[in-house]
């Protein structure tokens, strides 16, 4: 069967096609001969179509297929409400989908979908293409306190980013910490967004502030801005004591198309040019990868060596 034209935003839904198909079993033989995925009951997508997604996308389809299927309306929350608001996480987008929900004596386990009551008394609801989500404030706070310092901040500068369009400010993430009075780890999020910023410009690049910190190495200023005859230059983190700038340069940038555009020789290109003008400047550069960061002894030779002073507080 032809099911393109059937779907509703990459959903086909059983009860939204049973006057063409008939009966669910035409669906379930296409999932068996690979034409479809099932999301869960009465949902699914095009096989093609799923193969193409990226796993944000794929998740933020599962969240739509739960919404679709529901009995009432559902509380999009947890990780599956910063899928929706854009908002990047640490590690894999998971297979099940969060939705909050009022206590009512017991939880249902259901495949594919996990309840939370945790804070429903005082959550605050948006509504972003059709579905009810948890705040941005709130989803900030849901997703940092179950994560590592270094992956609670990132999650915190995101929600504070001043490039985000919809960014909230940290007065905001304060009051709903407040709103929120988690049992657990409220000394973890209290921590995590005292150190939170809106300069921070990557996920990697917040992580590797908050490792650099956890190093116990003074903090460093944030896109300080430098001044040649080809303009300006903002490195991620400059150690003005020492004259020195750090760059974090995440694998993305030199194997994602939005960034090489199909030629990642010149992304290496524009780099090694960046770092020759902070040079000129007087300025010494060390450049940060992903795997310095996940194994911060490394880290911190490479900032020894560069002769950043300790201060931080760990």
């Amino acid at each position: 069967m032809e099911y393109t034209a059937l779907d509703c935003d990459g959903l086909i839904l059983f009860d939204r096609v049973r006057g063409l198909v008939g009966d669910a079993r035409v669906l379930r033989r296409d999932v068996e001969r690979g034409i479809l995925v099932k999301l869960r009951r009465g949902a699914f997508v095009e096989r093609s179509r799923w193969d193409q997604l990226e796993p944000r996308d794929r998740h933020l389809l599962r969240i739509h297929a739960v919404a679709a299927v529901a009995r009432e309306p559902v509380i999009v929350a947890g990780e599956s409400a910063a899928a929706v608001w854009g908002m990047p996480i640490a590690g894999d987008w998971p297979a099940e989908v969060t939705i909050m929900q009022e206590w009512r004596g017991g939880g249902r386990s259901e495949p594919g979908v996990r309840r939370t009551a945790a804070g429903f008394t005082t959550v605050r609801i948006d509504e972003i293409d059709g579905l009810r989500v948890t705040s941005l404030s709130r989803t900030a706070l849901d997703v940092a306190r179950r994560a590592s310092f270094p992956d609670a901040i990132a999650s915190l500068d995101w929600a504070l980013w001043r490039k985000n369009p919809r960014a909230v400010s940290k007065e905001e993430l304060q009051d709903e910490l407040r709103r929120l009075n988690p049992r657990a780890r409220a000394r973890h999020l209290e921590r995590a967004l005292e150190f939170s910023t809106s300069l921070s410009d990557s996920f990697g690049e917040s992580k590797t502030r908050a490792v650099i910190h956890l190093l116990g190495f003074a903090a460093p200023e944030l896109q300080v801005e430098f001044r040649d005859s080809q303009g300006t230059i903002q490195p991620d983190f400059f150690w003005r004591s020492v004259m020195h700038a750090a760059e974090f340069d995440g694998k993305a940038k030199y194997t994602r198309q939005e960034y090489t555009h199909g030629n990642p020789g010149e992304v290496v290109w524009r780099e090694k040019k960046r770092e020759d003008r902070l040079r000129r400047a007087g300025c010494g550069v060390t450049r940060i990868l992903t795997e310095h960061v996940e194994h911060p002894h490394r880290l911190e030779t490479m900032l020894l060596e560069a002769g950043i002073p300790r201060g931080g507080k760990k």
